[in-house]
């Protein structure tokens, strides 16, 4: 089906059917190590898992949350480097105009990476589906009885209120963590907000698209981070004589990116998150999983 809860679908039975596609979904895309995108897909479905198991935590044993929580989340840094050289070697395609002989050197630089991590694929492609196997059995067999309407609201308040709080963070200081840190809270309050897509008004796409590009915007000014990160490895290395210029054209792109992140979080996060907690009572309060 999809990463939605569906009208008339009890939340017990949304918690497991997700819980399901999302692992299998996840599981299939390791299969194909050398693809960037199946990569990227594979790490998406883990933060979907952890966005479900926050929205629903409330209704989760703490043990079992805990648990399965870092498990997903050991899975997902597991196949980081691999999926971060990737989005490197991608914003470097997107910077080829003038890059230089800067780009050039640290795109084979990170091939000769990419190369060693793709052999060390195999050995943890098993550990990673070995963990998703028992994240399968224990989330998709749990009973999920205290899934109701009310404490899925309480577990997306409690997703807004930590992301409302990375915001404010990066807005007082705007390193490279902090940002990193709001990027991560805010994808998942929109991956939290995407469970209840259709069971709210439309007035509430507005939040969920906000929520939604700010991530985009965010994302984006990450890769570009770990690209600077590279081309300075890579200069200290062998200096290149365009570094400055790349550098200095990755800092504009930068700044507009953070720019354009930080105006929709002034329009995301200006809610309290109690206001926050009372206005996804009122689009989910009418889901039939209270019957």
């Amino acid at each position: 089906m999809s990463y939605r809860i569906e009208k008339n679908e009890l939340l017990s039975d949304a918690f497991g059917r997700i819980a399901a596609e999302e692992i299998a979904q996840a599981l299939a895309q390791l299969q194909h190590p050398n693809r960037p995108e199946a990569m990227h897909n594979t790490r998406k479905s883990l933060k979907r898992l952890r966005a479900l198991l926050r929205s629903l935590r409330v209704a989760l044993p703490r043990d079992l949350f805990h648990r399965e929580n870092r498990r997903l989340a050991e899975a997902g840094r597991k196949i980081a480097p691999l999926r971060d050289i990737h989005v490197q070697l991608r914003a470097l395609g997107k910077l080829r105009k003038n890059g230089g002989s800067a780009a050039k050197e640290t795109r084979q630089s990170l091939r000769l990476r990419q190369d060693y991590y793709l052999r060390k694929m195999p050995a943890l492609h098993r550990a990673v589906r070995q963990m998703l196997s028992a994240s399968w059995q224990n989330l998709t067999s749990w009973p999920m009885q205290k899934a109701t309407p009310e404490r899925l609201a309480a577990g997306l308040k409690r997703i807004y209120k930590r992301s409302r709080a990375a915001w404010k963070t990066a807005r007082k200081q705007e390193t490279a963590e902090n940002l990193h840190e709001w990027r991560k809270q805010a994808k998942m309050l929109w991956y939290g907000l995407a469970l209840i897509e259709r069971l709210a008004p439309k007035k509430a796409a507005t939040m969920i698209r906000h929520t939604e590009n700010i991530c985009d915007a965010l994302g984006d000014d990450h890769d570009l981070y770990l690209v600077l990160q590279a081309l300075r490895q890579e200069d200290a290395a062998h200096p290149a004589r365009d570094y400055k210029r790349l550098a200095k054209r990755i800092a504009a792109k930068r700044a507009g990116l953070q720019k354009q992140a930080f105006q929709l979080g002034k329009e995301t996060f200006e809610v309290k998150p109690g206001a926050f907690a009372h206005r996804v009572e009122d689009w989910i309060g009418r889901h039939n999983s209270t019957r």
